[in-house]
């Protein structure tokens, strides 16, 4: 064998080595992954968080009507007194622990008449039982709350949760 060959091999021209080094900076794909990452994660991190305060929405919708159907029910059975709207409605907001009872908008129907919207009481005369509270008869709880989507302090869409039942008085 050549030790010449050799030689050759081992010696580093000085140009070569620019040349390679220029080839390897800008053929390299090491850094490729962390710039795919850098412009994927924002992305990916808006449309978590939206899909987040989406299902804060559902959550507090569920929790209405959950809410309301408690309440419908302690209306329905509350037949003797004096007044069932307000016993109805502090068992909606003991039902409905993550929702704002300030913001909550409750109208009350009983036997046809309609108490108003806001209203939280509807008692009898004097200190008799509400007469429209007859055994056969409906009545019926309304509900709107409001909600709000937004990512990152910026909303986009507000909203009114509503939810509706009537229930049969015992």
């Amino acid at each position: 064998m050549n030790s010449n060959s050799k030689v050759d091999k081992l010696h580093l021209n000085p140009v070569n080595v620019r040349a390679h080094s220029r080839k390897s900076m800008f053929s390299d794909e090491m850094g490729g992954a962390l710039v795919e990452m850098a412009i994927a994660l924002p992305i990916m991190m808006i449309m978590l968080t939206g899909i987040f305060s989406f299902s804060m929405a559902l959550y507090q919708k569920l929790q209405l009507a959950e809410a309301l159907s408690s309440g419908g029910r302690v209306l329905a059975a509350d037949r003797g007194d004096i007044d069932p709207c307000q016993t109805a409605t502090s068992a909606i907001i003991a039902s409905a622990p993550g929702l704002q009872p300030s913001q909550l908008r409750l109208t009350y129907t009983i036997g046809g008449v309609n108490y108003g919207s806001g209203t939280t009481s509807c008692p009898g005369s004097g200190s008799t039982a509400n007469a429209n509270m007859t055994a056969g008869g409906v009545a019926q709880i309304q509900a709107s709350y409001p909600c709000s989507l937004s990512v990152y302090g910026r909303s986009f869409a507000s909203c009114n949760l509503g939810y509706q039942i009537s229930e049969n008085v015992q």
